[in-house]
């Protein structure tokens, strides 16, 4: 008896899934990270429909994710902001060139993500390299922040004056 329970249980749930289409269209409208978030946990159909309208990500702590992991999730990204350091490295609380590299990300949204559009970096060590691969890598790339961020010259600059919009 109880496992036909469960499978009326499983048939009532599966006809009240809406359809992809107009799951899209909700998380479209959604702005709030925190709804998006919330609504994420529904059920897996959510889920996914929820990592396929994403559109921008905020990630508080570049150590919190690796890259891949990120890509996976969230597959049509336009916008990302990622943080580095804590806040004390603000004060020279840390050691000459600790960690929070961007080169590593950089790297794997240029092999995922073509159409990206907006980086927003801050308390990273972003290398003339990094800022070499974002002015060749993005055709459509519109705004690049760089707060607090070291590492980075005149050369790096150059490449981004004269490939981007």
């Amino acid at each position: 008896m109880r496992g036909r329970e469960e499978g009326e249980l499983q048939a009532q749930i599966d006809s009240n899934i809406l359809p992809d289409d107009l799951l899209d269209q909700v998380f479209n409208l959604l702005t709030s990270d925190q709804d998006r978030n919330n609504i994420s946990l529904v059920c897996k159909s959510w889920y996914k429909a929820e990592a396929q309208s994403r559109r921008r990500v905020f990630i508080g702590n570049c150590y919190s994710i690796t890259p891949s992991r990120l890509i996976n999730r969230f597959p049509n990204l336009f916008s990302a902001t990622i943080k580095g350091k804590p806040r004390f490295a603000d004060f020279d609380l840390l050691p000459m060139n600790w960690g929070a590299r961007a080169y590593p990300w950089i790297d794997a949204f240029c092999k995922s993500y073509p159409l990206l559009e907006e980086l927003k970096l801050k308390r990273m060590t972003v290398c003339d390299a990094s800022l070499q691969r974002i002015a060749t890598s993005f055709p459509h790339f519109k705004r690049l922040t760089l707060i607090t961020c070291d590492g980075f010259g005149s050369v790096g600059l150059s490449f981004i004056a004269r490939n981007c919009k």
